[in-house]
């Protein structure tokens, strides 16, 4: 799978499950014609699952706890998939069988020109969204609109919204990173999902966490490192080497400003 920076330029970018489901689909879809999965033949792009088990896959971590999103918003994520023409959905008796409509098109050429526009969407979304309203109906809702802007719980709310972007925009990237080291395709498991979201959780600047991980494959051999807890291990090691290492400059800095301290005293014929 071939992954393009203009993916961060599209529309559906700052939606977290739809992009989230997206990026899982299309990591796990199969590469090629006639793979067989509980006696369904697959095509190339296609991958089939049932929402519960993509509850799981699309777990996160929140605070020190573990979520999943509904089942619900899982079908409602995928909904705006298929409205946006990206996936076509067909429910078996063992799943719901995902197609990547755009699958070979991404593969070589990037993301940007599969999605809509940011922010105007087609004829259809806006006028879903603005509705058939009158000018009276249009003034009450602006009203509303700019009371929401004034209110503080909306500002919180977008800092959350950013919070949660910039948390899925630093997973995305190590995900990548791991798939690149490993050399074994795309598809991840559970554990390694959950273990990249931990190393993306850490208060660490993530140009250190990739070239951690870059430092820890160029240690360990030849032979790539097949599961992202070998890193996860190797990175709190790093963290708490940087730690010792730091609390030893403190301690030396603190004993030259007395020893420093000292000498000044006794210039100034003080008693110590």
């Amino acid at each position: 799978m071939k992954l393009y920076r203009d993916v961060l330029e599209t529309e559906l970018w700052r939606e977290v499950v739809p992009f989230r489901l997206f990026l899982l689909l299309l990591m796990q879809a199969s590469r090629e014609d006639g793979r067989s999965v509980n006696g369904i033949q697959l095509k190339r792009g296609q991958y089939i699952r049932a929402y519960s088990k993509l509850a799981e896959d699309l777990g996160y971590r929140e605070g020190r706890g573990e979520k999943q999103y509904s089942k619900s918003t899982i079908k409602r994520a995928a909904d705006k998939l298929v409205k946006k023409g990206l996936i076509a959905t067909e429910e078996t008796s063992v799943g719901t069988l995902f197609t990547l409509t755009k699958y070979e098109e991404i593969q070589t050429g990037g993301f940007k020109d599969f999605f809509y526009p940011s922010v105007r969407g087609t004829v259809a979304e806006r006028r879903e969204n603005e509705g058939e309203t009158n000018p009276v109906q249009n003034q009450e809702r602006e009203k509303k609109a700019e009371k929401v802007k004034k209110d503080d719980s909306v500002q919180a709310l977008q800092k959350g919204q950013k919070e949660d972007e910039e948390k899925d925009g630093r997973i995305f990237t190590l995900t990548q990173k791991f798939v690149d080291l490993r050399s074994r395709g795309p598809a991840l498991s559970a554990k390694d999902q959950q273990t990249l979201e931990r190393v993306a959780a850490l208060e660490i600047p993530l140009d250190q966490l990739l070239a951690w991980m870059e430092e820890t494959q160029n240690h360990y051999g030849v032979q790539p490192i097949l599961s992202m807890k070998y890193y996860h291990a190797a990175i709190l090691t790093r963290m708490k080497d940087a730690c010792t290492d730091s609390g030893r400059k403190a301690e030396s800095l603190k004993e030259r400003m007395a020893r420093l301290e000292k000498q000044g005293n006794l210039m100034q014929g003080g008693k110590v």
